[in-house]
């Protein structure tokens, strides 16, 4: 498990507040070795989420990226699992180098709830690495987000998260050795 320290924020009353010490814990496996050319898989596996229900009332547009970079090509992708969360849609879209795990459905706060698996396969390439991390690079893309109603003020703000590029957290690499 990789605990993934985030630069947060939040809207309170019209006002950018940060959030500090915010974390989640992730889970992720990758084989250490593969040949060249050869097919992997990939799983992302996030802690479930609870929404501090005196903060959150209900959330929707959940947001979860996560990132393969280096010499290998992501050949597909699906989800798998989750717990508890309804009947929320969820789907992953493209970014690049991030894969970003999504749900317009409506999550009440103080309820925990546990998101689908991404699961990834990826070709190998001649040589070098295949490096899994946390996706997002700024509040604008973000790398952990939800839209919230807020318990007190019944007003809908967003949660904000990005890891600092100055402290990169990488969760799995896999070398590409050679026969």
């Amino acid at each position: 498990m990789v605990n993934v320290l985030y630069i947060s924020r939040t809207r309170i009353d019209g006002e950018w507040v940060p959030i500090e010490n915010y974390s989640r814990d992730f889970t992720v496996t990758a084989p250490d070795a593969v040949r060249p050319g050869e097919e992997f898989t990939v799983r992302f596996a996030s802690a479930p989420i609870l929404a501090v229900a005196a903060f959150n009332k209900q959330l929707t547009d959940l947001r979860v990226a996560y990132r393969v970079t280096g010499a290998g090509t992501v050949v597909t992708y699906r989800l798998e699992g989750g717990t508890n969360t309804g009947d929320a849609r969820f789907w992953v879209e493209r970014n690049g180098t991030d894969l970003v795990v999504r749900s317009d459905g409506a999550f009440p706060g103080g309820v925990e709830f546990d998101i689908p698996d991404l699961v990834v396969t990826v070709r190998a390439g001649s040589s070098g690495a295949v490096t899994t991390s946390p996706g997002g690079s700024s509040f604008e893309a973000p790398a952990f987000y939800w839209f919230r109603e807020q318990t007190t003020t019944g007003s809908w703000d967003p949660f904000e998260n990005y890891v600092d590029p100055a402290a990169p957290v990488t969760f799995t690499t896999t070398a590409i050795e050679s026969s």
